[in-house]
């Protein structure tokens, strides 16, 4: 369809219309007759220009314009496309906002020609040296290694005549940094790898870096690049790596002798032209700030500072100022995390004090030493107080913790842990646990990110806590269990082996599932195959999926080879020994009859370990499909984060208020919060269940009619046994959750 029929405007009542993938070149100005509408789809159209009338659609909740280039909205504008507003739960972008900086844009406004070039690669391939080369022309033989990252702008002059600026982020190579690299992988990027012949094993080398590429950078494209080719001549399988990764073209180079120098130059000019944000259209205000941000003397400002910085300079407009902050993070010209409120006062930071803040941290001789373990007050030895001063220097923890790379122990919040510097030693008590008397899982990767076992043990410290922790493994302890769960880097595996009373193994591996699943979520396309070993033959696994398939099929047995034998395997019977009941028979059930009952936090952030304990103890019922629970650390990066947590509060069934003295003393869950779950609770439309977690006199709050958790309304902190409490908890909120699906008639 190329143009809608006059007809549309007689359709007065509609209020959902999907006009995506057609060939529309216009809209008619009488759309504004559909006043009832509140989502319009007009993605993947030829749009070339917006009517004005759109604008008079008060109605309009949802407005999606991707895949219309010639409009010039940027990603950071559009926001999440249709799919991942209804299968992800992302918030969809104001229409108003979105038809607001259209209009602006109009006049005034020219095309941005900048982007980020980012290097990978191990460490001693030559990444600094090649960045010196294309940029300067220079050839330092004892080059320093880079240690974080180097962040250098080049300017580049396309056809002749076009000016572009590439902002080139040089990762440091050493292995303990990867799974910091991987947090400043940004999608809408061209990527340099690097490898060389030095120490073998190239195409696997290549691999990794490709699958890590693909996961944190979605379909970037990306140069291979073959350094140090005079000095270790060798070749990697291109045609096979082509065909599984955005790999535009490799090159052939040599900093020493400038071979293939270029070449590469040549090829990086024509994938920069090829990007297809390059050319997106800014705003004359937003380059003057843009600029003016680049070259602050300041580290990091608030965001009032950052408003008033952009008024100054000609951007008045809210919403455009938040916009520009996410794509000036894209551009990596700064970092902002609005997403998250921990952060929220010190939202535009320049990337050179972050990332040399962190690697400082990670790589000094104190925490080599003491294993990982750290305490706030180290950090007056290991920064520069000049530059990070002590106020500063919870912030840092507090962007390791957003990223999984540390966590705080429950008793002293300035006491942190990072996995990733843990001992390398397995200790003596992983041998207890031995295939033959142990529930056991796997999963098997194509490409095992490093840092996933250190992320693995933050998510899951509550259970880990006087257990022992190294770097590729842990103990955990849930209920009455024990739990391994370690990883073969080598082999691209992690193994779980569960002990205790059979009751409840599964429900701890319920638990390490819920929680792997989730990491293995974060990394797009790592697809890792889960695996059961067979209970008396442990040595022989056999693919979890293909046992589904086998019992969607009513293939109740199959034979499989067990050394000389042949043994008999029982489908139903295997699949069960892993999972909770009811689990698969969920699964098969519609998406929109699946989903859960949305349950809500509200607490202080002091009371975030409690937190945490809570909610490692609704896991299974998570798992179960019951609940979705959401608290204000489940912000999607770029979102605003008061904006999120009032549309998650309105969503919810259930909403938690984790009542503590630090609650109580918060202008934000008082005011704001619990003023708003209280009315919908009086309304009918959500029940609110206060859990004292922290004791204090509560009996005149605004919520002490109604009926607290744990059992007498007595605090979590005061029981013997915290375990107890919190199954008292969890077994008081599961009732209220069967008995609003079973009002709303949700499937499970």
């Amino acid at each position: 369809m190329t143009q809608l029929p006059a007809s549309i405007e007689k359709l007065t009542q509609l209020q959902s219309l999907n006009l995506s993938g057609n060939q529309l070149t216009q809209l008619p100005a009488s759309i504004e007759k559909l006043t009832q509408l509140q989502s319009l789809n007009l993605g993947d159209n030829q749009l070339t220009q917006l009517p004005e009338s759109l604008r008079s659609l008060d109605s309009l909740t949802e407005l999606y314009l991707h895949g219309n280039e010639a409009l010039g909205l940027p990603q950071e504008v559009l926001g999440p496309n249709q799919h991942d507003v209804i299968v992800k739960h992302a918030t969809a972008a104001k229409p108003a906002e979105i038809l607001d900086y259209y209009f602006r844009i109009r006049g005034a406004k020219r095309p941005l020609n900048e982007a980020k070039l980012i290097l990978v690669g191990r460490g001693k391939v030559g990444k600094t040296s090649l960045v010196n080369r294309l940029v300067h022309d220079q050839f330092d033989p004892e080059e320093k290694k880079t240690e974080g990252i180097r962040i250098t702008e080049w300017k580049l002059r396309l056809h002749g005549s076009e000016d572009v600026r590439l902002n080139v982020w040089d990762f440091g190579g050493q292995e303990i940094m990867h799974a910091t690299h991987q947090f400043f992988l940004t999608q809408r990027s061209l990527y340099l790898l690097v490898v060389n012949g030095r120490e073998g094993g190239e195409d696997a080398d290549a691999e990794y870096w490709l699958k890590l590429i693909e996961s944190f950078g979605g379909d970037s494209p990306v140069i291979v690049v073959l350094n140090k080719i005079k000095e270790h001549p060798f070749d990697l399988n291109r045609r096979g790596l082509q065909q599984k990764y955005p790999v535009r073209d490799f090159v052939e180079t040599d900093c020493a002798e400038g071979v293939g120098l270029e070449k590469l130059r040549t090829v990086i000019e024509r994938e920069t032209d090829r990007l297809d944000h390059l050319r997106d259209a800014f705003p004359a205000s937003w380059f003057t700030i843009k600029d003016q941000l680049a070259g602050m003397q300041k580290n990091y400002v608030n965001f009032d500072e950052y408003r008033q910085f952009c008024e100054r300079h000609g951007e008045a407009d809210a919403a455009a100022q938040e916009a520009l902050a996410r794509y000036l993070h894209h551009l990596g010209i700064i970092l902002n995390y609005a997403d998250d409120p921990r952060l929220q006062d010190t939202h535009v930071l320049n990337p050179h004090w972050v990332t040399n803040g962190i690697y400082r941290i990670l790589n000094s001789d104190k925490l080599a030493r003491q294993k990982g373990e750290i305490r706030l007050r180290d950090l007056a030895e290991i920064l520069d107080p000049g530059e990070y001063p002590a106020g500063m220097r919870r912030f840092i923890f507090d962007l390791m913790k957003k990223f999984d790379l540390c966590f705080s122990f429950p008793d002293d919040d300035t006491h942190y842990l990072i996995p990733e510097l843990l001992d390398k030693q397995e200790p003596a008590e992983a041998a207890e646990f031995t295939p033959e008397g142990c529930l056991n899982f796997q999963y098997h990767y194509p490409v095992l990110p490093e840092g996933l076992l250190p992320r693995f043990i933050v998510r899951t410290h509550v259970l880990s806590e006087g257990l022992p922790r190294w770097r590729t493994g842990v103990i955990l302890k849930f209920e009455e269990n024990r739990a391994l769960v370690k990883a073969d880097v080598q082999a691209r595996k992690v193994f779980i082996s569960v002990a205790g009373p059979l009751a409840g193994r599964r429900r701890l591996l319920a638990v390490i599932r819920s929680d792997l699943e989730r990491i293995h979520r974060d990394i797009r396309n790592l697809q890792p195959q889960e695996m059961i070993p067979l209970p008396d033959h442990p040595e022989v696994v056999v693919p979890y999926q293909k046992l589904q398939v086998m019992e969607q099929q009513n293939v109740r047995e199959f034979p499989e080879v067990v050394g000389n034998q042949v043994v008999t395997v029982d489908v139903n019977e295997l699949l069960t020994g892993v999972d909770l009941e009811g689990t698969r028979r969920r699964e098969r059930i519609p998406d929109e009859r699946r989903q859960g009952v949305r349950l809500f936090y509200s607490y202080s952030h002091k009371d975030e370990p409690l937190r945490d304990q809570l909610e490692t103890h609704l896991k299974l019922m998570q798992r179960q499909g019951l609940i979705e629970a959401w608290h204000d650390r489940k912000i999607p990066a770029g979102s605003e984060w008061g904006q999120q947590i009032d549309v998650n509060l309105e969503r919810a069934d259930i909403i938690l208020l984790l009542v503590s003295a630090d609650f109580i003393a918060s202008d934000y869950c008082d005011d704001r919060e619990m003023t708003r779950a209280l009315e919908r609770h009086e309304r009918g439309e959500a029940v609110v269940i206060p859990v004292i977690v922290r004791d204090l006199n509560w009996k005149s709050a605004p919520f002490a009619k109604l009926q607290a958790l744990p059992k007498d309304g007595k605090a979590v902190a005061l029981w013997e046994d915290r375990d107890t409490a919190w199954r008292n908890v969890s077994e008081g909120i599961e009732k209220v959750a069967e008995e609003l699906r079973r009002r709303s008639g949700r499937a499970g």
